[in-house]
C-alpha cells in the first residue's frame, strides 16, 4: 500500500465563491473544474486512515481570492478520484500560495497510520 501521493496538476485553481449559485446549485465553471481535474489526476491506489494534506496554490496573483476558498473544491477532487476514503480522515491540512507565472495546483498527501 502506497503511504504517500504526490502530484503537480497544471490547472488553474477555482474559489469555491465561482462554485455554487445561490445556496445548493453548482455553477458551469465548478463542473468544467471537476471534468479537467479528475482526467488530470492520475489513478492511484487509495490511502486509508487518517492522513495529512498539503496544498501548493501556483497562484499569478496571491491576493486574488481567500487561501481557504481554494480548498473544498480541490479535496472534493482527491475523495471522487479515489486518491482517499473521505475528508473526515484529514488531520492535517495545509495550504501554501505560490507566486507563479503558470497557475497550478501541487498536491501531497501522506498517511498517518
Amino acid at each position: 500500500m502506497k503511504n504517500k501521493i504526490e502530484s503537480y496538476l497544471p490547472i488553474k485553481p477555482i474559489s469555491i465563491n465561482a462554485c455554487f449559485q445561490g445556496r445548493r446549485f453548482k455553477t458551469k465553471e465548478y463542473d468544467a473544474f471537476i471534468q479537467e481535474m479528475l482526467y488530470s489526476m492520475k489513478k492511484i491506489p487509495t490511502i486509508k486512515g487518517d492522513i495529512e494534506v498539503c496544498i501548493f496554490l501556483h497562484l499569478k496573483s496571491l491576493t486574488r481570492s481567500d487561501i481557504d476558498n481554494f480548498c473544498k473544491p480541490i479535496i472534493d477532487c482527491v475523495v471522487k478520484k479515489g486518491w482517499i476514503e473521505d475528508d473526515r480522515y484529514i488531520q492535517r491540512l495545509e495550504v501554501i500560495k505560490i507566486k507563479s507565472p503558470q497557475e497550478a495546483i501541487e498536491i501531497e498527501i501522506k498517511s498517518l497510520n
